[in-house]
Parts: structure tokens; C-alpha cells; sequence
């Protein structure tokens, strides 16, 4: 409670006996707001991500290419996508993180497609040694950059 759904998921695997907390109800209700705004589908009904058409789990975590389907909806995302994380209502309440380890940089800050798209893998090692980019490696980076653009060609043009 009053920390929304922004987190990032991790797991320990240990040998000790642990004290258990309960889980957190689930408050949606009728709600679809994230069913409605994903841009790919996604999420199939609530509760339930496809992660072969979630635009998150095709440019961070498939090693492969982006799914054809996939590449006309990236609209302006080249890493991740948290659509369905705006539009939650319970995000709202969400306090801010206070871990300063979590902000961007300001060299990360002015990064565009023209300097993302020129950038040398050390480069790339250096602006994201702290950040969760890195986990889609530089490879991973520069097929998000052309599927991106691949996907303004067809709605008209990069801006």
C-alpha cells in the first residue's frame, strides 16, 4: 500500500526459514484501464500478460528479434514500456522513490535517437554500468533503435 505497482521483481534463494508477510488484495475491481491502453494487447484479461506481445518483454528481454506484430506499435519506446503503469489508478498514490541510485543521469537524460544510434559499445558501457538498459546489452539496444525506426517510417516519417 502506497507504493503503486513500480517495482522492479527480483527473487533470493536461501536456506533459512523465513516470516511470511500476507499478500496484497487485489483492488482492481472492473477496472480495464491497463487492458484498454496496452498498445500491443498484451494483457489478454486482467491479471495475465503475454509476454510474446508485450513491448517490455520484447525489447529488454528476448534475445531474438522483435516480433514483425510488435515493431508498428513501439511508438516512442525503445526500451521497456510502462503504459499499463501510467494508467493504473492505484500508481496515483504511489510515493516517489528515495534512492538516488534509481535516477537517471543527465548525460542519460539527453540521449536522443541520433546519439543512441551513433553510440559505440563502450560508450553504451559507460552511460548504463548502473542502469536496468544495460540488461538488454548493446546488441539488444541497437535492434530496438532500428525497430523503432522501422516502426516512424511507417506512420510517416522520424521526427
Amino acid at each position: 500500500p502506497g507504493k503503486g505497482s513500480y517495482f522492479f521483481l527480483g527473487e533470493l534463494i536461501v536456506d533459512l526459514e523465513l516470516d511470511y508477510d500476507s499478500p496484497i488484495s487485489q483492488n482492481c475491481g472492473k477496472c480495464r484501464r491497463c487492458l484498454d491502453a496496452c498498445p500491443t494487447g498484451a494483457i489478454e484479461k486482467p491479471h495475465w500478460v503475454n509476454a510474446r506481445k508485450c513491448i517490455s518483454y520484447q525489447t529488454i528481454e528476448n534475445k531474438g528479434e522483435i516480433s514483425s506484430e510488435i515493431v508498428p506499435r513501439l511508438s516512442n519506446n525503445v526500451y521497456g514500456c510502462d503504459i499499463c503503469q501510467v494508467v493504473c489508478p492505484w500508481n496515483r498514490y504511489a510515493r516517489p522513490h528515495s534512492t538516488p541510485e534509481f535516477n537517471p543521469s543527465d548525460e542519460f537524460l539527453s540521449l536522443d535517437y541520433k546519439r543512441l544510434q551513433e553510440m559505440d559499445e563502450d560508450t553504451y558501457r559507460r552511460i548504463f554500468r548502473r542502469s536496468a538498459v544495460k540488461r538488454a546489452k548493446f546488441a539488444g539496444l541497437k535492434r530496438n533503435l532500428d525497430a523503432w525506426k522501422s516502426s516512424q517510417q511507417t506512420e510517416g516519417g522520424i521526427s
